[in-house]
């Protein structure tokens, strides 16, 4: 099984080493990374350039924002399953992609996802939150929940019958996908009680309180969007699994 793994980057000299690290030292190699760099103007795509694999796949231009960037590596992916690993992030150990792989042993399954640590920008030894996910049952969309999406990967069949990112959710695009994926359309996805990854403190939907209430009310439209009215469970549902990663 082949996995795709899609990092989207953009004047990324401080971390990306730290992600390309952490693939390059996977035990399951059956790997290809698609790194879709915005045209940084920093050391980025030297530092890209310093690890050199053929399994490895580095373009760089103009785009409109992560998801865009993730969409484009989407299209590119060959991959027989995709998921992400932004230029903030790495993964928890060098397991994980074998877990992943593991994982879509299971007939049936389109999606897999599993726990993240949120981790200080430069000690990323200090996990600030620790966010432990569940196996998903209907309706939890509507109580504020969501998968870690850092961790999700999907089949790449997925993509091709269900799209990509609507990018007119600028900052929960992820959020909306998840829930057309898992609740509108049903698909089966797969919880692996294992941490998968580590990411750094500081993405644009929690940067300040503004953008965590832009988040906030975009994932409201994405109910509409849908045909459903916003559940009266769903902001305090949100907060609730907020504060149970700081627990």
């Amino acid at each position: 099984m082949m996995i795709s793994i899609i990092t989207a980057s953009y004047g990324s000299e401080r971390t990306i080493g730290d992600t390309i690290r952490s693939i390059n030292s996977q035990a399951y190699g059956d790997w290809v990374h698609h790194i879709v760099d915005g045209r940084s103007g920093d050391r980025t795509l030297e530092i890209c350039s310093d690890s050199p694999d053929e399994r490895r796949q580095v373009t760089s231009e103009p785009d409109e924002g992560v998801y865009d960037a993730m969409s484009k590596g989407i299209r590119a992916a060959t991959g027989d399953v995709i998921g992400f690993l932004n230029a903030d992030d790495f993964y928890e150990s060098d397991s994980v992609l074998g877990q992943i792989a593991a994982a879509f042993e299971e007939p049936g399954v389109d999606l897999v996802y599993g726990n993240l640590r949120y981790v200080d920008f430069d000690d990323t030894n200090r996990v600030v939150r620790d966010w432990k996910s569940e196996p998903y049952e209907k309706g939890m969309f509507r109580r504020g929940w969501m998968p870690p999406h850092p961790t999700v990967y999907a089949r790449r069949g997925v993509f091709e019958k269900y799209g990509v990112f609507d990018q007119r959710f600028e900052i929960c695009a992820d959020w909306e996908w998840l829930y057309r994926m898992i609740e509108i359309h049903g698909l089966k996805a797969k919880h692996i009680d294992e941490y998968w990854v580590r990411m750094r403190l500081g993405g644009v939907s929690n940067q300040s309180v503004g953008n965590v209430l832009r988040s906030n009310r975009q994932a409201a439209r994405a109910f509409s969007k849908h045909g459903q009215r916003v559940p009266l469970t769903f902001f305090p549902g949100k907060i609730l699994h907020r504060l149970k990663q700081f627990m």
